[in-house]
């Protein structure tokens, strides 16, 4: 699987994990909704836990990437703990992206 796929897949689960938290509905009844084995589901919920916990000091973990093939239409996407993506040009500047990240 590409990496591109892998973070779209996350997104999709991560999304149901958010929906399931809402639902109060039994883990293994979402799953049967969905098609994915129990198995799968604990698996993707420990990543959940893991990417959206925050650190002893206060700080959340914040994902930075650059994308694209083409130098010229790279992009910097910043994933929140929260699941808000912020996706900007490369020309942006750093102050800029400071801010975003220290905005959460």
């Amino acid at each position: 699987m590409k990496k591109l796929e892998r973070k779209n897949w996350q997104r999709e689960i991560f999304s149901l994990i958010k929906k399931w938290q809402n639902s109060g509905m039994k883990q293994k009844k979402i799953c049967n909704q969905h098609e994915i084995t129990l198995h799968a589901f604990y698996y993707w919920l420990r990543k959940y836990k893991q990417a959206h916990e925050r650190s002893e000091n206060g700080f959340v973990p914040v994902e930075i990437g650059l994308l694209g093939n083409n130098s010229e239409k790279e992009e910097i996407q910043i994933h929140y703990p929260n699941g808000v993506l912020i996706t900007l040009n490369k020309a942006v500047s750093l102050s800029r992206i400071k801010a975003l990240i220290k905005a959460i």
